[in-house]
């Protein structure tokens, strides 16, 4: 999984969290590196945050969904940004599911589950970190 925020403090609460729970995480602060890294490792999923740095994470969704390579990549934007408006150009933008902060660690592992269960080529993301945050 690649979680995609600007915050260190918010990307190592989700990487902790969900390493703990069994998932392994890979992270990223910008847009473009985040799609770097996903057509570099082809995650199950992206949880990115809207506001980033450079691009945002609506750009981000909408290129991996435009990309041949990366576009079957199931994406949860999770944002502090709590409006309608918001949410309809996520799901415009093409994500999954759309989760509001603050959101625990354990009510997102629920979220990125519910995204990963219907998906019958799903890799199994259980297991070490690799050394990643």
């Amino acid at each position: 999984m690649l979680i995609v925020d600007d915050h260190e403090d918010s990307v190592d609460m989700y990487a902790v969290g969900l390493v703990a729970m069994g998932f392994q995480t890979v992270t990223a602060e910008t847009a473009d590196d985040a799609f770097a890294r996903t057509c570099e490792l082809h995650p199950d999923v992206i949880v990115a945050d809207i506001t980033l740095s450079g691009a945002s994470g609506l750009d981000l969704t909408r290129r991996v969904r435009q990309d041949a390579r990366t576009k079957d990549t199931r994406i949860i934007v999770l944002t502090g940004h709590a409006s309608a408006s918001v949410e309809r150009q996520a799901y415009d933008a093409g994500c999954d599911r759309f989760v509001m902060k603050p959101c625990l660690p354990d009510t997102l592992a629920l979220e990125i589950r519910s995204v990963l269960h219907g998906r019958s080529d799903c890799r199994e993301i259980v297991g070490s970190s690799d050394g990643e945050r």
